[in-house]
């Protein structure tokens, strides 16, 4: 199954020292908050952003989300081989379906179908 990568985030505690920390050192600029809280990288390619780690730092520091040609063969394997896929929230937003797993060793990343 082909698959690509598709969006990544580094997930920080502090926001705004992050924003100006990548903007300064990559030249990124980046969209308003979102609904989490977290900036979109403008312009990049994959599609990227920085989100809130959160205090308890219960959220990976960094996650990749691929994007394979068919999620639903996607989440059988994963589960088959020792790994989990979970699909918080249902159907798919506007956005797309987002579906966090993570590998056989508890790895973190994630599944991504952009919306039609």
């Amino acid at each position: 199954m082909a698959s690509q990568l598709s969006y990544w985030v580094l997930n920080v505690v502090d926001l705004e020292k992050a924003v100006a920390f990548y903007g300064d050192v990559f030249d990124w600029t980046f969209s308003e908050p979102g609904s989490a809280g977290g900036y979109h990288v403008l312009g990049s390619d994959p599609m990227g952003g920085i989100g809130p780690r959160g205090e308890s730092g219960a959220r990976s520091p960094n996650l990749l989300a691929f994007q394979p040609d068919d999620v639903d063969a996607a989440i059988e394997r994963i589960r088959a081989l020792g790994g989990t896929a979970e699909e918080p929230g249902g159907d798919a937003s506007a956005h797309g379906r987002w579906i966090e797993c993570t590998d056989d060793q508890g790895t973190p990343f994630a599944l991504y179908k952009p919306a039609d």
